[in-house]
């Protein structure tokens, strides 16, 4: 993927080509904007750039360990004013897919709070847990995961507190009934903490219940082809190229911004470094031009601002 171009490699006539060319920029969070535990340099400015260029500025993310009103701090920290319709956010995508489909009943939910707050104040009802260790007995076990619950849906996002007795709980609900849904927030296999720290993501449990239950996933995060219609929909873009999405992790940004038709820019301040493009498994994963962090943009605007 040699032919991938730097973003501050293309010459002043280029760089004017490119920001002509798009006006909705869509902007990953975790590793554009921040880290999970800071702000990167130059996004403020960058986004703020962004605005004076008259682009429309929305946001995406796969993360719903945050609640809304810490995106909304965090943004407003950069200088940004978004409301809730502002972001793309896993557990409000899976909200909308209900309410399109009018689906009325039980759900069970493996997710954080924050998550289940977002269903539940949206009029759904959840069943949740065991949370509790439970005896190691096959009869209490099964006493538990077999309760025979009126589900009629399953509901997978990050669970930082997920046991086998809650994956075994959905494996059951799901095979007790052909019409139950399995629907999924988040899918990524690996979640990026910070340089040199990954952990299991949600992806790795969801690809489990698939093969113990043999159906699929409707994934309604990043890179889910049922979130592209929503995305597209809601924020009215009629010419799909002409909407640039920033993100900084080839399997879901890249991959999704192929799905939706997006032109793609991947920074490598996040979980992708400058090796992995070469890893791409396939062409959707392949970025249009890459660049080190959102700070490239001040000196691209530099550059065609001169005289």
């Amino acid at each position: 993927m040699s032919d991938v171009r730097h973003l501050l490699e293309l010459s002043a006539e280029e760089s004017k080509r490119f920001v002509d060319s798009f006006d909705t920029v869509l902007v990953d969070c975790d590793g554009v904007l921040w880290t999970v535990y800071d702000t990167i340099a130059g996004a403020d400015t960058a986004l703020e750039l962004f605005r004076e260029h008259a682009k429309t500025v929305k946001f995406i993310t796969n993360n719903s360990v945050r609640p809304f009103a810490s995106y909304r701090q965090q943004l407003l920290a950069l200088g940004h004013e978004v409301d809730e319709q502002d972001i793309v956010h896993p557990a409000r995508s899976v909200v909308r897919y209900l309410r399109e489909r009018q689906f009325d009943g039980l759900i069970y939910c493996l997710g954080t709070e924050s998550f289940k707050v977002c269903l539940r104040e949206a009029g759904y009802n959840l069943l949740d847990g065991p949370s509790q260790p439970l005896p190691e007995s096959f009869r209490q076990i099964i006493a538990t995961v077999h309760d025979q619950a009126p589900v009629r849906a399953v509901v997978v996002d990050v669970d930082f507190n997920l046991n086998y007795p809650k994956l075994l709980r959905a494996e059951q609900y799901l095979k007790q009934s052909a019409d139950c849904l399995l629907l999924v927030g988040a899918s990524d296999r690996t979640l990026h903490v910070r340089d040199g720290c990954t952990i299991l993501g949600p992806g790795c449990f969801v690809e489990m219940l698939e093969r113990a239950t043999g159906r699929r996933a409707v994934v309604l995060g990043k890179p889910g082809y049922h979130l592209r219609g929503s995305v597209v929909e809601e924020y009215s873009l009629v010419e799909p190229a002409r909407t640039l999405l920033i993100g900084d992790m080839l399997e879901q940004d890249m991959a999704f911004g192929s799905l939706c038709g997006f032109q793609k820019l991947l920074v490598l301040s996040g979980g992708t470094a400058k090796e992995h493009l070469a890893t791409a498994q396939n062409t959707l994963e392949q970025p249009d031009y890459y660049a080190d962090s959102l700070a490239d943009f001040i000196a691209l605007f530099e550059k065609i601002n001169d005289p």
